[in-house]
């Protein structure tokens, strides 16, 4: 029967003529595509974009090249990273396309307390001012190539174009001209931001206005709790426990897709403490500004030594909106790991340590869902501490499944609403991920962008062995991290507390190991 035939039996019988065929294969991945793609549509561009619509359109582009010779069936009979690939993309010209329609040349308006980058740097920011002027300066640095950074740069210090000729050994004209393209290339970009920002004056002769644009976020902006929304709500009501005023930034040490994390010095006591704020991008998107405040909620309630602990929350003079929490002077997992090799005993003792934080956020009701090397902090003391909790919402909360966190850690069910509501399991798998990631050094899911990293932790293919790339560990250690991420959150161990038994267990036959393999100081 067609239904009990293989994709490759399928797309042959297909090339022959059976139309049927066609119909049992889309049938097979049509649900879960549709699925993905619902998931990575906002709430505003889900009302202009059908996400059904788009999944077909990519299935003719798939029978289309198919029918060319074009597409080979992968050696393992899955189409589904290809498949997915061809609806991000669809879904992505869809995005751009209706982007660009909503733009109004009303936006153009230049509002009256614009703020430019000379009367910025000319006297001490205010901390939501430097927040401003390090995105700007970093998003637009990074797409650039060695010569036109360095002509900007030294633009940016003030340097006449002849000087800037002389120095980078070109003329004068191709300076005029980088410096053109630069401040076309910074228009451009932020056109995908939900923001008004001015064109440096250091770049162009006149500060320019970007336009507003609605944009579909590809990372968690949809995603508000039952809890969130109830702060969306009750947040005019609410007064904020910080003014940005209150600190003095220091430091970047951390960023991600939302935020950034500065050290600052609270100005009533010269206390160290670490502040989060929105990137700029986000100042006027209430989902990400009540996500953050949902954070400071959330946590507030958290009484554990490994969870980070918050003191509250504010709102800069432009709308952004920030958090202090803790400082924690120590590193993330990911640079310990990379710092050198973790020998198994210190891997189970930070196993140990986020089982019992994840415990305490279970017990009142809390999922985390964002469960990564980079939002676990090594203390200079050798304890553990979880933060981050951007993404969290309380258990049984009606959410909406939206690739929400790290690629890579994310378990099959924040992606795709056909593996199941988040749960508890959700966190279990992020562990899992932890584990691999100290074990082996990467992620559990690699792939060579977001959605072919996505689409593995979709497919029916397991993440590769932890003992095929570690040989020599220990099978039980290998079995628990493979437990942890299955693909269906039924078949991982039930609770944190499950793992953290199992954790306890070899370390304990690690320790016999050990005693075993010490020489017998009597036979000396």
């Amino acid at each position: 029967m067609l239904e009990d035939a293989s994709n490759h039996q399928l797309l042959e019988a297909w090339r022959d003529g059976n139309d049927v065929a066609a119909t049992v294969l889309v049938r097979r991945y049509m649900a879960r595509l549709t699925s993905l793609a619902s998931s990575r549509l906002s709430r505003k561009l889900a009302r202009r974009i059908d996400a059904e619509d788009v999944v077909l359109s990519a299935w003719r582009s798939f029978f289309v090249a198919t029918g060319r010779n074009q597409v080979d069936v992968p050696g393992d009979d899955d189409l589904w990273p290809l498949l997915v690939t061809m609806t991000l993309r669809k879904l992505s010209r869809q995005a751009a396309r209706h982007t660009a329609e909503r733009r109004s040349i009303h936006s153009e308006e230049r509002p009256s307390n614009e703020l430019s980058w000379p009367a910025i740097v000319s006297r001490d920011p205010t901390p939501v001012e430097a927040a401003m002027v390090t995105d700007q300066v970093e998003n637009l640095m990074a797409g650039l190539e060695p010569l036109e950074r360095d002509i900007l740069t030294r633009r940016l210090q003030g340097e006449p174009h002849r000087t800037i000729a002389e120095a980078v050994g070109c003329a004068e004209r191709t300076v005029r001209r980088s410096l053109q393209r630069i401040r076309e290339r910074y228009l451009a970009s932020y056109q995908s931001e939900d923001t008004v920002a001015a064109c440096p004056d250091s770049i162009a002769g006149t500060a320019e206005v970007v336009p507003k644009a609605e944009t579909n976020q590809a990372v968690g902006t949809d995603m508000v709790s039952g809890q969130a929304q109830a702060d969306v709500e009750r947040r005019d009501r609410e007064t904020p426990t910080a003014h940005f005023g209150d600190v003095s930034l220091q430091q970047l040490v951390g960023q991600g897709a939302f935020g950034k994390v500065y050290r600052a010095i609270r100005l009533c006591d010269d206390a160290t403490v670490a502040v989060k704020y929105l990137r700029k991008a986000f100042w006027k998107n209430d989902a990400a500004a009540d996500q953050l405040i949902h954070e400071v909620s959330i946590v507030s309630k958290l009484k554990h030594p490994g969870i980070i602990r918050h003191s509250g929350w504010g709102k800069g003079r432009c709308g952004g909106v920030f958090t202090i929490m803790e400082w924690v002077d120590g590193e993330n997992l990911e640079t310990w790991c990379r710092a050198s090799k973790r020998t198994l005993a210190e891997i189970i003792e930070c196993g140990v340590a986020v089982c019992g934080a994840l415990e305490a956020a279970h017990h009142a009701g809390v999922i985390h869902a964002d469960v990564t090397p980079r939002n676990i902090l090594r203390r200079n003391d050798g304890s553990f501490v979880l933060t981050d909790f951007g993404f969290s919402h309380r258990e049984n909360a009606r959410i909406s499944t939206h690739a929400a966190g790290t690629p890579g850690f994310l378990a099959p069910e924040q992606i795709a609403d056909a593996f199941g509501r988040v749960s508890l399991q959700t966190d279990v798998f992020g562990l899992g991920s932890v584990l691999y990631f100290l074990l082996t050094g990467q992620p559990p899911f690699v792939g060579r962008d977001v959605a072919e990293t996505l689409a593995l932790t979709l497919s029916s293919r397991p993440a590769d062995r932890v003992t095929d790339l570690v040989p020599g560990l220990m099978p039980a250690v290998d079995e628990l991290v493979a437990a942890c991420l299955s693909k269906e959150p039924s078949n991982r161990p039930k609770s944190v507390i499950v793992v953290m038994e199992q954790l306890k267990c070899l370390e304990l036959d690690q320790s016999r190991a050990a005693q075993l393999a010490k020489p017998n100081s009597d036979s000396c």
